[in-house]
Formats: structure tokens, C-alpha cells, sequence
């Protein structure tokens, strides 16, 4: 359980991260910060946090296109 809790924890980080790039508009920042978070979870096999942040990531209203663009990229 601890392992699981530390997961969160340091997703909840990356999640911060990404957050404050998007609203401070910062392009590159977020565009790395996405691919963080979506490397994190493939690092950890974290299968279903990654489905699901891909599709918070895809929806999320305002999102920068050429973040939307690398996602796919990636996914």
C-alpha cells in the first residue's frame, strides 16, 4: 500500500506541474510536463492512470493544441 500511496503522491507532483505550466501558458513547459506524467505512468506500468490522463489531457478545456498534438504523438 505504501508503494501505491508514494505513486499517487508523486503524480499528484507531476500533475502540479503541468497545472502551472498550462495557466502561466508556457508551451514547452507544458508540452514537457505532459510527457513527464504519461512517461511516468508507462515507467511504472501504470496502464490505466496513463489511459485515463491521456483522455483528462485530450478534454481539458483550453488545452494547448500542440500539447493535444504530442499527446497523441506519444500515446
Amino acid at each position: 500500500m505504501g508503494a501505491t500511496a508514494n505513486l499517487d503522491a508523486q503524480l499528484e507532483s507531476l500533475l502540479n506541474v503541468e497545472k502551472q505550466m498550462m495557466l502561466n501558458g508556457d508551451v514547452d513547459g507544458t508540452k514537457k510536463a505532459t510527457i513527464d506524467i504519461l512517461q511516468f505512468c508507462f515507467e511504472n506500468r501504470a496502464w490505466k492512470t496513463q489511459n485515463d490522463q491521456i483522455v483528462v489531457f485530450s478534454r481539458r478545456h483550453g488545452q494547448l493544441k500542440q500539447v493535444r498534438v504530442l499527446i497523441c504523438m506519444c500515446g
